[in-house]
């Protein structure tokens, strides 16, 4: 629980601790089904009540499904917090699973599916390096699912699922905004208290073994005008030292126009169209991407090749102090960010409650982020930017050579 006083609106969110890395393969695309499922009505919720009764109270609500969780959250005028919890709590007790729901939301993640990524540029080819970097299924498949899985799943393979994972003891409860600590315990007593406890599932574990050599790959995109580079490294897990260190080289190469990767390959060589890095952090291991489109002209081996000098320089070299200070003022600008609306303050503060079972630990792990020293950035570099642990997926438009 968060208190903002002054704050007229409060945050309640439940987070599951159920992502697409529990499934097992041939039931992939429950996690993210069950986003779906979960808003088409409980015991005392009827279909498309609750968005109707949060949209009537004043109030945005929304859910979201990762690899390593699945959250539903409602930010609410502060007077309408028993209402949240109220809904919140009536479907973590008593959804209402039909044949009729089902074949619905299966058809609707299939048109998302065709919207945000069969239909998009390059998007498929980020399935295709998760594909390839990954030796774990847990984080080889996409969190939207194998839609042939989805098509055999079944009723009771969905009310199983729900019964599984969305137990009282695999949920964490967070509020955040205008409210007294002792009234609205009292209130999640009162609602949450008549939700019977089931089993929890047996706590999932990932683990990667060490990748023993460069893995490659070309797809072939419909919807790209242009060619691309997937550039991917297997990274830490969240909190682990190495990871709050690469995260200083994501901001330092690729963290705006003058970040050094970026500067060099799309402003001053103009070798790129556009080029970002990116930290994917989970809870099992972690990636770092690296993805850009060519400007026409450019081959994609020349690009590679000049990915790979940068990412070799800053390895052995490490940033400069100027880099350093830079990369430190934008994760302080972030901090300001992620803390500016009880929305953001519920999904920072679940996350730890949800992982590390205690929430304050985000406090702990910032500073150790502005402690980081150049020496441990440039070491954690070396460390993952090693050639032979390289994942290279390039992407061709129309099936032509780059």
């Amino acid at each position: 629980m968060a208190p903002q006083p002054g704050v007229p609106v409060v945050t309640i969110d439940v987070t599951y601790d159920v992502g697409s890395r529990v499934e097992p393969p041939g039931k992939t695309g429950f996690a993210h089904l069950f986003e779906h499922l979960m808003f088409e009505g409980s015991e005392n919720v009827g279909k498309g009540e609750h968005f109707r009764r949060v949209a009537e109270a004043g109030g945005v609500m929304n859910g979201t499904t990762s690899e390593d969780r699945t959250n539903y959250f409602e930010t609410l005028p502060s007077e309408s917090l028993d209402l949240g919890l109220f809904l919140e709590a009536d479907r973590m007790r008593a959804l209402v699973l039909t044949q009729e729901k089902l074949d619905n939301q299966r058809l609707a993640v299939k048109e998302e599916k065709r919207l945000r990524i069969d239909n998009q540029p390059y998007a498929s080819s980020f399935e295709t390096v998760d594909a390839l970097a990954f030796d774990c299924f847990a984080y080889r498949h996409p969190v939207i699912g194998s839609m042939e899985d989805l098509d055999a799943a079944s009723l009771e393979d969905a009310a199983d699922f729900y019964r599984r994972y969305y137990a009282p003891g695999n949920a964490l409860l967070c509020l955040a905004g205008d409210l007294d600590p002792k009234g609205a315990f009292e209130s999640v007593r009162r609602t949450f208290g008549a939700v019977p406890a089931r089993e929890v599932p047996t706590p999932f574990a990932v683990t990667e073994p060490p990748q023993a050599g460069e893995r490659r790959d070309e797809r072939t995109d419909p919807h790209a005008a242009l060619p691309a580079l997937h550039v991917v490294f297997k990274a830490p897990p969240r909190r682990h030292p190495d990871l709050l260190a690469l995260t200083y080289a994501e901001k330092i190469l690729g963290g705006g126009e003058s970040s050094r990767l970026w500067r060099r390959l799309v402003k001053d060589e103009e070798k790129a169209l556009s080029l970002s890095l990116s930290v994917d952090e989970r809870r099992g291991p972690s990636l770092f991407r690296i993805f850009s489109v060519l400007r026409p002209g450019t081959r994609l081996e020349e690009l590679e090749e000049d990915v790979r000098r940068g990412l070799e320089t800053f390895a052995a070299e490490g940033p400069t102090p100027a880099e350093m200070e830079r990369a430190r003022r934008m994760f302080l600008s972030g901090a300001v960010r992620a803390t500016q609306t009880t929305q953001s303050v519920a999904f920072l503060l679940s996350e730890y409650g949800l992982y590390d079972r205690d929430a304050d630990l985000w406090r702990e792990d910032f500073a150790a982020l502005l402690d980081v020293t150049a020496a441990e950035v440039r070491d954690a570099a070396a460390r993952t930017f090693v050639p032979l642990r390289t994942t290279v997926v390039t992407v061709v438009p129309d099936g032509r050579e780059g």
